[in-house]
């Protein structure tokens, strides 16, 4: 959750409001340019109708010399040589959202919201529904780069919220390195290719909560399907999730922390099915384990029924602990 100043100044008719995003559409007829805000990080995504390839610029200037905030300096704007002989663009509509919900405000409307990660041969739009300056995204719109056309609107992500920018992700986690260790001989477990095809069109999404120390998150896995011609849910969902590409598996573990301060582990091992082009859960194993930060010593052993239970049936966004 992000909260917003409101800044207001009591003179007749005249409210300032922080808004947290804004999208500009400029053209010059056949020729159209995209800019995609995130006033809070200081971020623009930018994309035209014929490169079709998202362009990310960091920490860029919304107040340049001529104090219009709503230009982006023309050095940071990475064109195309291609793109230089063509006339110049002007603002054709520009939309603002992300501030405290209107209660006068009675009708929504649907916007999408430019990511700046793609796979191989696509990119990808949030669709928004706004309703004042609240907002809830109901879809995921993929696009194919060669020509910028609508490939599928993806819409099952129950309890997954807009993230910015940052909404669609790829790639592999490097935390999960950190926290389980890898393998100096076998890179094959690093894998990014969630559904071990060889082609790099696959992303996740995710959910978490609000606490700032300490953000638990949830990812959830699709990849592009060749024979269906589309992105499909992988039936994979986790906080823990590492790929062997070798064995064709993801290995899924779930935390859940212990009033002792110990801890149950659930491994779970999950095979990638090819003709059903999804993961099947195949073996689950459960262990206890308990640190002496004072010997550095680990103790380890098979969970009781009733700590597995627990942990199976936690919810990985919150921070419950089982008291014995």
């Amino acid at each position: 959750m992000k909260y917003f100043l409101i800044l207001i100044f009591f003179l007749p008719n005249f409210v300032v409001a922080n808004y947290s995003y804004g999208i500009q559409i400029k053209t010059n007829g056949k020729y159209k340019e995209e800019y995609h805000y995130d006033y809070d990080t200081n971020r623009v995504v930018y994309i035209n109708n014929i490169t079709n390839t998202p362009k990310l610029l960091d920490e860029t200037s919304f107040e340049n010399k001529d104090n219009n905030e709503n230009q982006v300096e023309p050095d940071k704007i990475p064109l195309d040589k291609n793109l230089q002989s063509l006339n110049k663009t002007k603002l054709k509509s520009e939309f603002k959202f992300g501030c405290i919900p209107n209660k006068s405000e009675k009708k929504s409307k649907n916007v999408e919201f430019l990511q700046h990660r793609t796979t191989k041969d696509y990119f990808f739009k949030v669709l928004l529904s706004i309703k004042g300056c609240a907002y809830k995204m109901v879809g995921i719109n993929v696009y194919r780069k060669r020509d910028g056309s609508l490939l599928q609107t993806i819409d099952d992500f129950d309890g997954y919220a807009f993230m910015s920018i940052d909404t669609i992700k790829q790639g592999y986690h490097l935390y999960n390195d950190y926290l389980f260790g890898s393998k100096e001989d076998d890179q094959s477990i690093n894998t990014d290719d969630y559904n071990f095809d060889g082609d790099n069109n696959e992303f996740y999404i995710s959910q978490t909560t609000d606490d700032i120390v300490d953000i638990p998150i949830i990812d959830r896995y699709y990849a592009f399907n060749k024979k269906k011609g589309k992105f499909i849910y992988l039936n994979l969902e986790g906080r823990y999730i590492t790929f062997d590409e070798n064995k064709k598996q993801a290995i899924r573990r779930k935390f859940c922390s212990i009033k002792d301060n110990g801890a149950v582990i659930v491994t779970e091992t999950h095979q990638y099915d090819v003709n059903k082009n999804h993961f099947t859960l195949i073996n689950s194993l459960c262990q206890y384990k308990k640190s002496d930060d004072k010997s550095n010593d680990e103790f380890s052993r098979q969970c009781t029924q009733k700590e597995e239970n627990y942990c199976n049936n936690e919810n990985e966004l919150d921070k419950d602990e089982l008291e014995l």
